[in-house]
């Protein structure tokens, strides 16, 4: 918006207002025509001050002026309300004014120096405070004037982000149009905008969030284990996608010590077959001691392994057969039939149960002498008979005699009859001692891991036990351990958990359940249990709103010149999260920036068209007319050089001679009689010429400021910011055309 300013000289002068901010201009120009300030919500003026760069702090709210409190309103507060106001100041000055009669609309102001508005700032609210109108704030700005910026074309918007979920389009403008400077007010508004435009859900992969710690040790001993789990929610699995790939539970092994297993019996096996119809045939059983098997130093089970239970009771025929010869007796004689004798018994085995007697001769002969002796032998008297020579199973009593009564000799005939007798004696049965056959070979283990067991047996078979003989003595079965490893064990799942409460009643709400591979647990390398221990469940499709957050600043850009206002710009983007479903955008700058020159550029001046030329002041006797230029085309500054050459042209007009009664002259000047007798302009102040409409601004120097002439004293004087010295140093004020 353009504000006008008119002067009494042909000079417009212009300022102009953007969102509640004001690019002013020097207002103590005399004759400058007021404006008004546009009636923003936030925007403010200075009110009942000695110029128009102090006064009470009025701003505007809810349609209508108000004051703002002093209570902790200090420079940073005043130096944002000066930029707002437009005044380019680092030194404000803050003041209790009092007198208001608007409504407080502010009080503890908070300003940091940093904020575009007054109402930017932190502050308790609106119409919120404990003061009363003999504490209103007021201001002072002082220092030359800043430009304020104005925003830019917007830029295209972009292609869409994504083709799902919250694709978005963006675009953006800076404020450059003109850029601010000189500690002008930055633009007001948003400097970058985002459009949704896409709706679809992206499909979203499951990944695993991140382990639990480990269970306690289960035990002390044997298979002790501990646990940790895991679920699928960094981030959950949506819109089709995969469920996490891997193990949702993992088992460790915690324990090395074995636990001390007592052993305890297993069922008796069924009875064998009788081993044999007669004498000792039995029948076993047996039992081994895995119920469990006795391990790590665990006792062995109490008890026998083994029964034997006798089957038959009748006796077996056997039939008797010899045993060895004896040796040799010492030759009987040396002459005649001298004799060696040897002999055997009927015990290998002894004939029992009707069995027949050996066959054969139980005594041998051997001569031993080929001498004759003329003695016909004699028997000896019978020796007495010999012990029986068993208790059982048929032993025999022996008696002999000897054919020395004498011995037969030199071809003396023997003795007749038998050397020998024999009686049968003992006949009963003798009790025969079991002894045990050789240990059979190992069974197969009764299992392929875990600690199954093995066994081998023997017979008390060699010979078996008869005739109340007793049994063999230790153990028929015997057991060892056998495959020790442990058995792998594969997982089954327990049950579901109950479904927990919707995580959210937007977006991607969902529930879950979970079980736990533990009915029972893999151990020993078994399989995990098969299938997920993770469910997930979609609860809510409302879309969640969603504040948005500024992006990272940007680099800051390259100095844009070297001299006057050069500056540097950086910018952020609202897209850390942008704001989607009716979201905030972010509160704050997009833009910055930063003043990078402080030098002045050289600048020579320039003049501007002329204007056009004024109308002729007289009818007669000369009258002028007038054009006039300005060197603000550009202005020259920072030591450029003035314009060249003349600012005013006068060109003589009506040059016929007036009636002699006639005199005309202007800014002032009286028409007096010279001393020889001409009628003559008399001018005032610095007003000069035949008709006083020439001045000394011709020549008059200004500086850096414009030299002025009031019309109605002619005095001379140079205008520059709100100061009227002779001579203006330093900036030259801009006036916008």
């Amino acid at each position: 918006m353009w504000k006008f300013f008119l002067l009494p000289t042909t000079l417009f002068i212009c300022t102009r207002v953007a969102n509640g901010q004001l690019d002013r201009v020097d207002n103590e120009l005399p004759g400058r025509v007021d404006y008004e300030l546009p009636e923003i919500d936030g925007t403010i003026k200075l009110s009942g001050g000695n110029n128009r760069e102090e006064g009470r702090l009025l701003i505007y709210h809810n349609f209508q002026w108000g004051t703002i409190c002093d209570d902790n309103f200090g420079t940073s507060d005043a130096v944002v309300a000066c930029r707002q106001l437009g005044y380019r100041t680092s030194m404000p000055i803050v003041y209790t004014i009092g007198g208001g009669s608007d409504p407080i609309w502010l009080d503890d102001m908070g300003c940091d120096g940093t904020e575009l508005r007054i109402a930017d700032c932190k502050h308790l609210g609106w119409n919120i405070h404990n003061c009363n109108h003999g504490e209103d704030v007021g201001v002072r700005c002082t220092g030359e004037y800043g430009v304020n910026g104005n925003w830019g074309s917007w830029s295209v918007w972009t292609a869409c982000s994504s083709s799902c979920d919250s694709g978005h389009q963006t675009r953006s403008r800076l404020c450059n149009n003109p850029a601010p400077s000189s500690n002008g007010a930055y633009c007001y508004g948003k400097s970058f905008e985002v459009l949704n435009c896409s709706i679809a859900s992206c499909t979203v992969n499951g990944i695993w969030g991140s382990w639990s710690v480990w269970t306690i040790c289960s035990s002390s001993c044997d298979s002790g284990h501990q646990t940790r789990s895991r679920l699928c929610n960094n981030p959950l699995p949506s819109s089709n996608g995969a469920y996490c790939n891997g193990k949702s539970f993992e088992v460790l092994n915690c324990s090395i010590t074995t636990c001390t297993v007592n052993g305890n019996w297993g069922s008796w096996s069924d009875w064998t077959i009788c081993s044999s119809s007669c004498d000792a045939g039995h029948q076993t059983r047996s039992r081994i001691c895995n119920n469990p098997v006795p391990s790590s130093n665990g006792a062995y089970c109490n008890g026998k392994s083994f029964k034997v239970l006798n089957c038959s009771i009748t006796r077996c025929t056997v039939n008797g057969n010899w045993g060895s010869w004896s040796d040799w007796t010492v030759c009987s004689s040396s002459c005649d039939s001298g004799h060696q004798t040897r002999s055997r018994l009927c015990n290998n085995p002894v004939p029992s149960s009707s069995g027949s007697y050996c066959n054969g001769k139980s005594f041998g002969v051997l001569n031993c002498s080929i001498a004759r002796c003329a003695v016909d032998g004699s028997w000896g008297e019978w020796s007495k008979w010999s012990d029986c020579n068993a208790t059982c199973n048929g032993g025999v009593q022996k008696r002999t005699r000897t054919c020395n009564n004498p011995y037969p000799s030199a071809g003396g005939s023997a003795c007749s009859g038998m050397a020998d007798q024999i009686l049968i004696c003992a006949e009963s049965d003798c009790p025969v001692l079991g002894a045990w056959s050789e240990w059979g070979v190992w069974s197969l283990c009764s299992t392929s891991c875990g600690s199954g067991n093995r066994t081998r047996n023997r017979l008390c078979e060699n010979p078996p036990p008869s005739n109340g003989g007793e049994y063999c003595n230790g153990k028929t079965l015997d057991s060892d351990t056998c495959n020790t490893h442990e058995c792998p064990i594969n997982g089954n799942w327990g049950s579901w958990l109950d479904w927990t409460v919707c995580s959210s009643s937007c977006d991607s709400g969902y529930q879950t359940r979970s079980r736990l591979c533990n009915s029972p647990m893999p151990l020993s390398n078994g399989a995990y249990c098969n299938g997920k221990s993770w469910e997930v469940l979609n609860c809510s499709t409302a879309m969640c709103t969603v504040n948005g957050n500024w992006g990272s600043w940007s680099d800051w850009t390259i100095c844009s010149s070297s001299c006057d206002s050069g500056h540097q710009t950086r910018s952020r983007i609202c897209n850390n999260p942008v704001p989607s479903s009716n979201g905030a955008y972010c509160y704050g700058k997009s833009f910055e920036v930063l003043n990078c020159s402080i030098a002045r550029c050289i600048v020579d001046g320039s003049w501007e068209e002329w204007s056009k030329w004024s109308d002729c002041n007289a009818t007669c006797d000369g009258g002028v007319q007038k054009r006039t230029r300005i060197c603000n085309n550009p202005y020259p500054s920072a030591g450029g050089s003035a314009c060249s050459g003349m600012a005013d042209q006068i060109l003589i007009c009506a040059e016929s001679h007036c009636p002699a009664d006639n005199c005309l002259c202007f800014n002032g000047g009286k028409c007096v009689t010279s001393n020889d007798g001409k009628v003559v302009c008399d001018c005032i102040g610095q007003w000069t010429g035949e008709f006083c409409l020439e001045s000394q601004c011709m020549t008059y120097d200004c500086g850096f400021g414009n030299c002025f002439v009031e019309p109605m004293n002619g005095t001379a004087q140079c205008v520059c910011g709100n100061k009227q010295p002779t001579y203006c140093p330093g900036k030259r004020i801009r006036f916008k055309r």
